[in-house]
């Protein structure tokens, strides 16, 4: 017998829905390139780790991934990709942010770390650097910010304004 679907689930079959429909969106990259990007993706929890410290009252460490798909890029960079997620955020503030990998239908990748600059749950803001990738997207630089919204326990929206660079 079939249980009824959790939400995580409902929401990751929804993504592969909306990524089945634009899997063969072209996104051609030149070299000299320069632009501006405008992303909404959703993202899925995948793995979540909560540590909670004895040092000073309520001190935890959080370690997040999830996995998602750009849903919205304006018909251009990045528009579909695959979308990886990893987040530490200690709550002393020594840490808050992580890594942003993004991979589009050829196989190429796009890196970017990223800092939080403002937590008022359920919307968090910060900055972002491209770093580099891979393929079309070897030697690639750019920054940005970005606002993500808590929508659910297991479900986001992550939306991204910046400028990028190839060389």
């Amino acid at each position: 017998m079939l249980s009824k679907p959790s939400g995580k689930w409902l929401a990751f079959a929804a993504l592969l829905s909306l990524g089945a429909a634009g899997a063969g969106t072209p996104d051609a990259a030149f070299a000299g390139e320069t632009g501006k990007i405008k992303t909404r993706a959703v993202l899925v929890t995948t793995k979540q780790t909560m540590t909670t410290l004895e040092d000073v009252k309520d001190h935890t460490l959080l370690y997040l991934e999830q996995d998602g798909m750009i849903v919205s890029a304006g018909g251009g960079f990045l528009e579909k990709a695959r979308y990886q997620l990893f987040y530490l955020s200690d709550s002393s503030s020594m840490v808050a942010g992580g890594y942003k990998t993004f991979t589009t239908a050829d196989g190429s990748k796009v890196f970017a770390k990223f800092s939080d600059t403002e937590q008022a749950p359920p919307i968090y803001k910060g900055t972002v650097e491209f770093t580099g990738g891979t393929g079309k997207y070897a030697g690639l630089k750019g920054k940005g910010v970005w606002t993500y919204t808590t929508i659910s326990d297991a479900v986001a929206m992550d939306e991204m304004e910046g400028e990028y660079e190839l060389p």
